[in-house]
């Protein structure tokens, strides 16, 4: 049985963002996470994801590590839109993507969405799904 918890970070529901891309992902949502520079909240972890760890500890762990790092995805935004690209109004999303798992992480103001899925699926229509489900910030450049 899947994991699930309730937001308590993000400034908007992000529990109807999760269910808008369970309901457009074509293939597996393997984790869905809320996230700011300061704390990081599963939302969902699936049964697959779930079984690659040991315990419940070691994954958790696992994602604390991860969360460790994702924070200077803040940092890399503010260098895009300021530095590199200031005519931009906002850094919308970030994905990495590997031979078994593709990671996207969208930027919603000042808090960040973490997306699991499989390295084969679409990621434009994840964030329009996101978009038209949420009111976009304002120029975020500062």
């Amino acid at each position: 049985m899947p994991a699930t918890n309730r937001s308590t970070l993000a400034a908007f529901d992000a529990d109807r963002v999760r269910r808008v891309v369970q309901e457009t992902v074509s293939g597996p949502l393997y984790a869905f996470c809320e996230y700011d520079t300061e704390s990081f909240r599963p939302l969902y972890i699936d049964d697959r994801t779930i079984s690659m760890y040991d315990s419940r500890e070691a994954m958790l762990e696992h994602f604390e590590r991860i969360h460790t790092n994702v924070h200077m995805d803040f940092m890399q935004s503010k260098l895009f839109r300021n530095t590199l690209f200031p005519e931009a109004e906002r850094v919308e999303y970030i994905t990495t993507s590997m031979d078994f798992l593709k990671i996207l992480r969208v930027y919603v103001g000042d808090d960040g969405l973490f997306i699991s899925i499989d390295p084969d699926e679409p990621v434009v229509p994840i964030v329009d799904a996101i978009k038209e489900t949420l009111e976009w910030p304002p120029n975020q450049n500062s």
